[in-house]
């Protein structure tokens, strides 16, 4: 963290000063892209609308990829630890919840654990919630509810919000940027004048969560989501005990809000979707949501910028909005960084835009195609994302790669407490990853940085001292590596480019932001 940055965050604890940068929305992106900035950094501020956390589970799947980000953030056990235990990983299908007869399919974790350090996990989001908002607290970040943006205006030096709250007044709050990570809806998105495309409607759902004992009926055959035929929704099991979701798909023309407003009748749908109509049920709240298949135009406007829902809305039957999501905060992380800091001009956020928004859509596109298949989208998808280059998404089986564009390869180490995977190497930060020390690299690197006049970019060998790989030469074929060869990484684990050799440190000095 830079003087300059300290600095900036004494003065805004004592409320003199206007952040780096204001989040709207506390919710999974918001907090992630909070907790990102921080490790980078950055002062930050999350405005959130509500009085506190989500309390309804809604997105629960965490893809291998985002799980990499969280291990980044120090936070995969805690996340692990909130989430349902890998054998209960696997889907149901049958007429009720009670049906003895429903079928039980896993879903094989074995062709992608090779590939990662941090396999994903179901974690409800209140629960991803509560560790996120836990461990923003501790980094700094200031987090305020019962904020809701009316208005966001933009300045050439930064962007003023105003805020309305229902239990006091408040003031404007002004940052250098602001990130609308504030939903479907996003109130950030309007003021920005972004404009969305793609289908709408496509389905409708009430949402219930509510408490029963139905531990003993799925005992045996414990399952993540229990999809019911006959078109009559689906069960999540939040522990699979007493703690349940059920979807209910509503019909054409029905909102759901005479449901919603009748404990009674949200009683009777789960009962009659669980099979079991004499259960004790104890409804805590219910939501309608929507599902859509739409993109925004542009991911910025200026100072404004978007991630998450507010960028992208995705159909869940992919699984992955919100992984996404997750990919945007850890891309525009280091991005706004670099331009606060100084170190690129504001161009580079253009390039945000550029490399997340064709992962959007390909993924709506292919989620879009799931609808009524469900499962057609994996981890594979996401771990093998390129970014900043032209391949195209796909769901085929991932291969690592060292190709420019794609994230570096996993390869598992031993002998270091702080790297158990080369991805571990990493930590928010501009590297040249070679396969073992060379000193060549090392005084090229020196040299080059005594040039330009920066700070010179680490050289991190795979193999070094005590630390070396669980299986010799796995790096190297993985990335695909000649002789002498390095990789150029950003802070997000992307590689930038790949070099011959320590002369080609000479030619880089641009792209090092």
């Amino acid at each position: 963290m830079t003087e300059l940055m300290i600095a900036r965050d004494a003065e805004l604890a004592g409320g003199a000063a206007e952040p780096d940068v204001a989040i709207v929305g506390a919710g999974p992106i918001g907090l992630t892209l909070a907790l990102l900035l921080r490790a980078h950094g950055c002062s930050v501020v999350v405005l959130e609308r509500h009085e506190g956390l989500s309390t309804h589970p809604k997105a629960r799947g965490i893809s291998a990829r985002s799980m990499e980000t969280f291990r980044g953030l120090g936070l995969e056990p805690q996340i692990r630890a909130a989430g349902l235990p890998p054998e209960h990983v696997r889907f149901s299908r049958g007429d009720t919840l009670a049906d003895p007869a429903s079928t039980v399919g896993a879903v094989p974790p074995t062709r992608r654990s090779a590939h990662t350090p941090s396999p994903g996990v179901l974690c409800s989001q209140d629960a991803l919630e509560s560790v996120l908002f836990d461990a923003a607290r501790e980094a700094g970040v200031e987090v305020r509810f019962d904020s809701r943006v009316t208005e966001v205006t933009q300045a050439p030096a930064g962007v003023s919000l105003a805020i309305e709250r229902a239990t006091a007044a408040q003031a404007p709050v002004r940052a250098r940027y602001v990130v609308g990570c504030d939903g479907a809806g996003s109130t950030v998105r309007r003021a920005a004048g972004i404009a969305l495309q793609g289908e709408r409607d496509l389905a409708r759902f009430l949402s219930i969560r509510f408490r029963a004992e139905l531990g003993e009926t799925v005992r045996g055959r414990e399952a993540a989501s229990y999809f019911l035929t006959g078109g009559k929704g689906g069960f999540l099991a939040i522990d699979n005990d007493t703690r349940w979701v059920y979807q209910y798909p509503l019909p054409a023309g029905n909102d759901g809000a005479a449901l919603q407003a009748d404990p009674g009748a949200l009683t009777s749908l789960v009962r009659a979707a669980a099979g079991l109509p004499e259960l004790a049920v104890q409804v805590q709240d219910s939501m309608v949501w929507r599902m859509d298949a739409r993109i925004a135009d542009t991911y910025r406007n200026g100072r404004i910028l978007l991630a998450g829902d507010a960028a992208h809305q995705t159909p869940p039957t992919g699984g992955h909005g919100m992984n996404v999501g997750i990919g945007d905060a850890e891309t525009l992380s280091w991005q706004l960084a670099a331009v606060l800091r100084g170190d690129a001009d504001e161009v580079l956020l253009d390039k945000y835009t550029a490399e997340r928004r064709p992962v959007g859509a390909e993924v709506i596109a292919i989620s879009s195609g799931n609808y009524g298949a469900r499962y057609g989208i994996d981890d594979e998808l996401l771990l093998g994302t390129h970014l900043g280059v032209t391949p195209p998404l796909n769901a085929d089986p991932y291969a690592p790669s060292g190709a420019i564009g794609r994230r570096i390869p996993h390869v598992a180490l031993t002998g270091d407490p702080a790297a158990a995977s080369t991805l571990d190497l990493v930590r928010h930060r501009w590297l040249v990853l070679i396969d073992r020390h060379d000193p060549a690299w090392h005084a090229a690197a020196a040299a080059s940085a005594a040039v330009d006049g920066r700070a010179s970019v680490p050289v991190v060998p795979v193999t070094s001292g005590a630390r070396c790989e669980v299986e010799p030469g796995s790096f190297t074929t993985r990335a695909g590596l000649a002789h002498g060869e390095g990789l150029l990484v950003r802070p997000d684990g992307h590689i930038a480019a790949r070099l011959a050799g320590p002369a080609a440190l000479d030619t880089i000095a641009e792209r090092v932001v």
